[in-house]
């Protein structure tokens, strides 16, 4: 299915050569009121307009005064800290990035976040980066109604489904934007096989709609009697971003990646043409989907996923508190996680860790095995007066809704950045490695970088269902090679203040980067995640996608041959398109590196 009339055919097709080698995708909209009605038109009356989140609160937007929607606005600052109502609305991001320019005091429209019924309603809100004009995706027309509009008049495009993303891909100055976020249909299939792939053996699966958040597939797969493989937050998008540029959680270590668990695809490449992507129709793009990220080969309308039969699991939490000597506290501790890793994958257990506490679940041993399994650090624990608790759950989900879902929302409507990267297991064979994991660790600490890890890595994982042998390396996926060779992902977080000033925001960019900087130094062989990166991350082809760059760019180029969808730091972005008309530029000021170009 190719891009409907009057869009295909040779003539347009000539002519949109002539507007890629104008330059028009990157110069600029050239889109009149007349080009927005007719684009409405054929979109049956559905393309929508949109303001900041909290534009009824303020009293002049866009520089326009107005009197503030008192209801309306008291409606939004009950809902502000509410992810399930951010993301049911197109102009509801999870972090203010996304909604204003973070190069600007003044480009954005904020509450507190801290106190939002509290925030003054004065002051000019603009429009950031939110989109002016969005399209709510029902299916592949609206797609290639999009594509075919941004061809003829160069304006860009933006995809969002949840909003959730770190980086600011989801948004994008004076873009016209495309929102998946209410495809939630979902089907289970019994015994599913890829189209065309008559000779693979029928796998349980799921078919998830692009904009199903991950509590709703959780709770689908829990009535249905199996356990879907994702991460933690209940508002991310299954099959969005989080999946594409590879999806870690809880039960990776066992069961593989977000990514590596995707049987097909359903999606709107860049040309227009809707495709069902599976390792024998398209590999090469299949492989490409599978890590190399979203907003760069074209917008997916539905993804299937293996799904595991009901898993049995045993959590394992414990806490203590490291005032009385901190530094040798943690620094005995984390030399205790990173010494137990090894055994903690092969036995299973999967979930995050930090310097004073564990979580992690295990679907592998039994109550009584699991408990032997820590038991060095259940002793570590309770002999600092600590807390040691072991659970069981018949499956994952009850789990998830206890112990996960009420915290998946930490951080929300907080500018909170993060950086993360996965550590070889060779550093973990020797005191000399552990202690320079350790120290790396205590080193984010110490410069205001919340440390953090994840042993939810795909070290275990071995698949022989969905997995493409389409590249050189045979490698499954384009994900870093660096997960299938980590015990770790470790890392931290930080965040300016919603209201900081530009020089503050600068300076916490400046301690992010430096913070990047003495991971990779820490671990030069590993990769560094894209879903939870330094936005200024330097050589970011490299510590995103490793050797497997110069093909992800290859197949970008195949299927978006006029460069029509681009983001920060994605596949196929150049430093020399940043321009002061794009979000990009909200980005670009604070860093301190540049990648280096294929």
């Amino acid at each position: 299915m190719r891009l409907a009339p009057p869009y295909a055919g040779p003539s347009f097709s000539a002519a949109l050569t002539v507007l890629v080698l104008a330059g028009v995708p990157h110069a600029g909209s050239t889109a009149t009121e007349a080009d927005w009605h007719a684009l409405n038109a054929s979109l049956g009356n559905s393309l929508q307009r949109a303001q900041p989140l909290a534009a009824p609160c303020f009293s002049e937007v866009s520089g326009v005064a107005k009197a503030p929607d008192e209801a309306q606005c008291a409606f939004i600052q009950d809902n502000y800290l509410n992810a399930t109502y951010r993301t049911s609305l197109y102009s509801g991001f999870i972090h203010p990035y996304n909604e204003g320019c973070a190069s600007s005091t003044t480009d954005q429209c904020l509450l507190n976040p801290n106190a939002p019924a509290t925030t003054p309603v004065e002051g000019n809100c603009t429009q950031g980066l939110v989109s002016e004009r969005y399209i709510e995706v029902t299916g592949p027309e609206s797609v290639q109604a999009a594509l075919a509009f941004s061809l003829r008049t160069g304006t860009p495009l933006s995809i969002k489904a949840s909003g959730h993303d770190y980086l600011a891909r989801s948004s994008s100055k004076d873009s016209l934007a495309l929102w998946t976020r209410n495809l939630k249909d979902m089907a289970y299939h019994p015994s599913f096989i890829p189209s065309g792939c008559g000779e693979q053996k029928p796998v349980q699966a799921i078919t998830i709609g692009a904009g199903a958040s991950l509590g709703e597939v959780y709770a689908f797969a829990d009535a249905h009697n199996v356990t879907f493989v994702g991460g933690s937050s209940a508002t991310v998008t299954a099959a969005g971003g989080f999946t594409l540029f590879g999806g870690h959680g809880v039960l990776s270590p066992l069961y593989g990646l977000s990514a590596d668990r995707v049987l097909e695809f359903r999606i709107v490449t860049a040309d227009g043409v809707l495709r069902t992507v599976n390792k024998r129709t398209h590999p090469r793009l299949f492989w490409a989907l599978r890590g190399g990220g979203a907003g760069a080969f074209g917008v997916v309308l539905s993804a299937t996923f293996k799904v595991e039969p009901s898993i049995p699991l045993v959590l394992a939490y414990m806490s203590f508190n490291t005032t009385a000597s901190p530094a040798a506290t943690t620094t005995s501790f984390l030399t205790l996680l990173a010494e137990n890793a090894p055994r903690w994958a092969d036995d299973g257990w999967g979930g995050p860790m930090g310097p004073s506490y564990i979580a992690m679940v295990n679907p592998r041993l039994p109550l009584a095995a699991a408990q032997r399994s820590m038991a060095s650090v259940t002793a570590y624990v309770a002999a600092r007066g600590g807390s040691v608790s072991f659970r069981e759950f018949p499956s994952f989900y009850p789990f998830y809704q206890e112990f996960v879902a009420p915290a998946s929302s930490t951080g929300l409507g907080q500018p909170l950045l993060a950086t993360f990267r996965t550590v070889p297991r060779a550093l973990h064979a020797s005191p000399a490695g552990i202690a320079n994991i350790t120290a790396t660790l205590q080193g984010l600490a110490a410069a205001g970088i919340t440390p953090a890890i994840f042993q939810t890595t795909p070290v275990k994982y071995r698949s022989s269902e969905g997995g493409s042998n389409y590249n050189s390396s045979s490698a499954a996926s384009s994900v870093h090679p660096g997960w299938r060779d980590s015990y770790w992902l470790v890392g931290g977080s930080t965040q300016w203040a919603w209201n900081a000033t530009l020089e503050q925001r600068a300076g916490v960019a400046a301690s992010l980067q430096r913070a990047t900087a003495d991971l990779a130094a820490l671990a030069p062989d590993g990769g560094a995640y894209p879903n939870e990166a330094d936005p200024w991350t330097p050589d970011w082809r490299a510590q995103f996608w490793g050797p497997h760059y110069a093909e992800l760019l290859a197949i970008k180029r195949e299927y978006d041959p006029y460069g029509l969808l681009r983001c920060w730091k994605c596949v196929g972005f150049e430093e020399e398109d940043v321009t002061a008309a794009g979000g990009d530029k909200c980005w670009n000021i604070f860093e301190q590196g540049a990648g280096q170009r294929v």
